[in-house]
């Protein structure tokens, strides 16, 4: 009898299923991904997301104000494709500061990146490949995104994630609110903080050189990395662009931001 091969889309390995802790007792679930950056790992996710404070505010998003100190990974074990593994990552230094860098603009930007000092000899990691956000594909509204993650903590396949599809809602290129950012018009829920929005086209799209493509292979591009609804009576949502991931990474801001 032949056995039968289960197909993963590589992205799928990507996102990463987090658990916030305070004092041993969790808070909240949200996504992340890793990318890798001179040698090293980081864990990409909302600054709210390892805060506890709103992006914008920054007040304590829960009314018991209680902040996180902990960030527990469900990573992946080396050579067991489909099983994982929690480690925990500290959010602060012993002295008390923040363990992860902010964008140069502060709680403008709802993104951050921490460093992972805390990987098993038996993890494995599967870094998302930053290079998409170059792919020779003009995003442009109404087109069709897949937000990665894990809405409401659901899990339904273990730790892989549920693409969620949405649209998007503004012209990429323009700021949203003067940010480097745009919003999406998607059914999203707490968890998916910090999950990769990416676009997926085979056909009808445009390209660099204005020409459009019909009948081509399979192109994805990253967009960003999905922050959370701008307002509680709407399903829109706000996507940052990739660009402010390199510029946490490198400590500067680009002119447009």
């Amino acid at each position: 009898m032949t056995e039968q091969k289960i197909r993963i889309d590589p992205l799928s390995a990507t996102s990463l299923y987090l658990k916030l802790y305070v004092n041993g007792h969790q808070l909240s679930t949200a996504t992340g991904f890793v990318i890798e950056h001179d040698g090293k790992a980081f864990l990409i996710s909302n600054r709210h997301v390892f805060s506890g404070r709103h992006a914008e505010t920054n007040e304590p998003l829960s009314s018991t104000a209680a902040l996180p100190d902990e960030v527990r990974i469900a990573h992946h074990i080396k050579g067991k494709f489909g099983e994982w593994r929690f480690h925990g990552e500290p959010l602060q230094t012993l002295n008390g500061t923040t363990r992860w860098l902010e964008h140069p603009s502060g709680c403008d930007v709802d993104v951050a990146a921490l460093e992972l000092s805390n990987i098993k000899a038996d993890t494995q990691i599967y870094p998302f490949d930053l290079a998409l956000a170059q792919t020779d594909l003009i995003p442009e509204p109404a087109m069709p995104v897949s937000v990665i993650g894990f809405p409401l903590g659901l899990r339904p396949n273990v730790f892989f994630p549920i693409w969620k599809t949405g649209h998007i809602a503004t012209d990429p290129d323009l700021p949203y609110g003067g940010r480097p950012a745009f919003l999406i018009d998607a059914t999203t829920r707490n968890g998916m903080s910090g999950s990769p929005v990416v676009v997926r086209m085979s056909s009808g799209y445009q390209n660099a050189a204005g020409m459009r493509i019909f009948g081509a292979d399979i192109k994805s591009k990253f967009l960003g990395v999905y922050s959370a609804r701008i307002h509680d009576e709407v399903e829109i949502g706000c996507v940052w662009r990739p660009t402010v991931i390199s510029e946490i990474l490198n400590g500067r801001k680009s002119n447009d931001t």
